[in-house]
């Protein structure tokens, strides 16, 4: 999964002093997201016990993502040259997944209703098929100010393997917003129940950054420049279910719940930059994020009492991991040169 790498808000910290010029970038890509699984139906035992938790959906995949960021000087603040950032991204990304349940000598194919008000919601089926469609958008928008030195020479003008380019603090705002379909059909039966449900998670808080440059394609004599930036911040993370079972033949069941966490999410990102005139330049971008927190939905008798509560519907969690992988425009604004004469 991680070797799908989906690409970046990296950060250039070489060319935010430029007098009087602001840059404009633009790009798109690929976008990687996982996400907690799905576990919906299950499997009991002669009991009448959960015996397991089966996965209708292991979310692991790629769609795609737009971009765009502008960057201005602020002047400086002693010495120390300051710039303003603002920037977001948009991606999508959404799958499909058939699974299938069997009934044994020791073990029954399950769904339960999302509320058990009358103690006797299940329904246990011989064999049956699930088909869950999740389409998730991920997005984001964020403010910097960063603090930096002057303008580094070109790779070839200095014998560096890493330069320390800027540290950086602001505000982030992010969202993972799910819509999730689950269609059940029993064999002998037809169809049989359909879910559908949103969740959806909106993070806000601040972060810090520290951003430099490398040198290694320097040193052989290429013409590009790569820069590193890491990222961490603490964020409140906003979580809303809203839930609908619906069975065939029988009226649906509607349930929303709603959760409050504190998150973490950290991230490093690579650019590859190469310039093609006084103003222009193409990067290539990846970035990693990791998140502390994201929901996962634990459905009725779908997993042991949760603090004391039997057969209550709740919103758990786990972790998720997101790479961003584009290409990416920069052009600086106005009639003052912004890049040495590139290297031929």
């Amino acid at each position: 999964m991680a070797g799908l790498a989906h690409g970046a808000l990296a950060q250039d910290a070489t060319t935010m002093t430029t007098p009087g010029g602001t840059i404009v970038s633009v790009g798109g890509g690929f976008q990687a997201l996982q996400l907690p699984d799905m576990d919906f139906t299950f499997l009991i035992n002669p009991a009448g016990n959960t015996a397991r938790k089966q996965t209708n959906d292991s979310f692991d995949d790629t769609g795609g993502v737009i971009s765009g960021q502008i960057e201005t000087p602020f002047g400086r603040w002693g010495s120390t040259p300051v710039t303003g950032v603002i920037g977001g991204f948009f991606a999508n990304v959404d799958d499909d997944e058939v699974r299938h349940c069997k009934s044994g000598a020791n073990q029954t194919c399950t769904v339960e209703n999302i509320v058990n008000s009358a103690g006797s919601d299940s329904a246990t089926f011989a064999a049956f098929k699930t088909k869950t469609e999740r389409d998730v958008d991920f997005w984001g928008a964020n403010g910097e100010l960063r603090f930096g030195q002057a303008p580094a020479p070109l790779p070839d003008a200095g014998g560096y393997l890493f330069r320390f380019g800027y540290i950086g603090i602001g505000a982030d705002v992010r969202g993972i917003d799910q819509d999730n379909k689950l269609r059940l059909s029993a064999t002998g039966v037809g169809p049989a129940v359909k879910y559908t449900e949103t969740l959806d998670t909106t993070y806000s808080g601040g972060f810090l950054s520290i951003g430099g440059e490398y040198n290694i394609l320097g040193y052989i004599g290429m013409s590009f420049r790569s820069f590193v930036t890491l990222k961490g911040g603490v964020y409140n993370a906003d979580t809303d279910y809203n839930g609908k079972f619906t069975p065939t033949g029988v009226a649906s069941t509607k349930l929303g719940l709603s959760d409050d966490e504190t998150a973490f999410i950290g991230s490093v990102s690579f650019e590859t930059r190469k310039q093609f005139g006084y103003r222009t330049s193409v990067s290539l971008l990846t970035n990693y994020e990791w998140f502390s927190y994201a929901p996962q939905m634990k459905y009725l008798d779908a997993d042991p009492p949760f603090l004391g509560k039997v057969n209550q519907t709740h919103i758990s969690d786990d972790d998720a991991f997101a790479v961003r992988t584009q290409l990416r425009l920069n052009i600086g604004l106005g009639s003052q040169q912004l890049y040495q004469e590139p290297l031929k």
